[in-house]
């Protein structure tokens, strides 16, 4: 957003990578204009944006925001002091470094078994991996999206590279090790999207780490949630003890069959919009005026 340029009421956070409305984020905001409300991308660390322009800041695509991770984090702290910035500030926080699986962990929810590396620390992954059991596994940062700095570790001849990833990230940042789930491969990564606290729709994508060519993080297809799935996805956002006007539940099932929390998608997550139909995007509106 130009500083000169009229700003919207509602400012669709992104990235200066992202400087325009992906399909997504334009269904919402012609669904807002519709209802007498402009709204459009503005850029999060561009500093001529006066963000107390804003009667509301929907943090979208800021696909880089783990990249830059202590700076987005200090700007939705400055931003949310002076707009209601959602998801929250403290949210953010948060959810933007994959410790809080361990806090969810800890309140009941099950999550994929993890082996947490300290930033700075110096270990021998293939010793760790042994002492578990764990043949197939995956290395990744605490912080990171998109499978960025992710490897899967299926045996000896992929320690070399397990090694070299450790002492590029690990002095930066804290990393985790986890087995591998074979079912997202038989049957996917399930995410269950909540817009405005509420269930609207589940998608099926296609495991990123498969092997599979092609993989495209922004694909998916529509899938039915069964009332277990369901239940669990909420029983996540109520462990978190924080309203989320937005998130997605991503889950897959373990060996047992038991369900486990992926991740929770409570920062810019890709909502898959266009999948959930016109009754999602209405639903997020009634939310968004109602919160603005």
């Amino acid at each position: 957003m130009s500083s000169r340029a009229s700003p919207p009421d509602i400012a669709l956070v992104t990235a200066p990578t992202f400087p325009d409305c992906t399909p997504d984020e334009t269904l919402l905001a012609q669904a807002l204009a519709r209802r007498g409300v402009r709204a459009g991308p503005v850029v999060w660390d561009d500093p001529a944006v006066d963000w107390s322009r804003f009667r509301l800041a929907l943090v979208r695509t800021a696909w880089d925001s783990d990249l830059r991770r202590d700076a987005f984090v200090a700007w939705a702290e400055r931003a949310g002091a002076l707009c209601p910035l959602w998801n929250p500030p403290d949210v953010i926080r948060w959810n933007t470094h994959k410790g809080y699986l361990r806090e969810l962990e800890a309140r009941g929810i099950p999550t994929i078994p993890t082996l947490w590396l300290e930033r700075g620390a110096a270990p021998d992954v293939g010793a760790l991996l042994a002492e578990r059991g764990w043949t197939d596994a995956v290395l990744k940062p605490a912080v990171s999206a998109g499978a960025r700095d992710t490897l899967r570790l299926r045996g000896p001849g992929d320690l070399t590279a397990a090694h070299a990833l450790v002492a590029r990230v690990l002095p930066h940042k804290d990393m985790m090790v986890q087995p591998y789930l074979p079912s997202v491969e038989q049957q996917g990564e399930f995410g269950l999207v909540f817009l405005g606290g509420r269930h609207t729709h589940t998608v099926r994508r296609q495991a990123a780490l498969s092997g599979q060519p092609g993989y495209d993080s922004t694909a998916a297809t529509l899938a039915s949630a069964s009332e277990e799935e369901r239940a669990f996805a909420q029983k996540v956002l109520d462990a978190t003890g924080r309203r989320l006007l937005y998130a997605r539940v991503d889950v897959a099932r373990d060996a047992h069959g038991a369900l486990r929390l992926m991740e929770l998608e409570a920062t810019e997550p890709n909502l898959f919009l266009r999948l959930g139909g016109p009754q999602a995007v209405e639903h997020w509106v009634d939310a968004l005026l109602h919160t603005a």
